[in-house]
């Protein structure tokens, strides 16, 4: 089966960065160390138990997840996955409307 959309472009930190400084009268690099520090904060904030909501945009928080029963793909082998914590990002109603 092959793909028949094309990958949708991806951006990162620097062309976020530089979106906001052209909208924004900043400077690229003031703008990137914006963005570095909202992310450092959203990190933290999971990391110290928090759920973040932006917005608009959505809620990030951590959830745990129990221990399983996996497959090694390679052998076939079944293996124990153990229990741990995992980010999950849900989506704010009015950008779900806009998709």
């Amino acid at each position: 089966m092959t793909k028949t959309s094309p990958k949708p472009e991806t951006l990162g930190i620097p062309e976020l960065a530089a979106a906001m400084a052209d909208s924004h009268d900043l400077t690229k690099a003031r703008a990137k160390a914006m963005l570095d520090g909202l992310r450092d904060e959203i990190v933290q904030s999971l990391l110290g138990g928090k759920r973040v909501n932006i917005f608009g945009l959505g809620t990030f928080e951590v959830r745990a997840t129990k221990a399983k029963m996996g497959r090694n793909p390679k052998t076939g082998e079944k293996i124990e996955i153990p229990a741990g914590r995992k980010v999950v990002f849900k989506a704010a109603k009015g950008l779900k409307d806009q998709m």
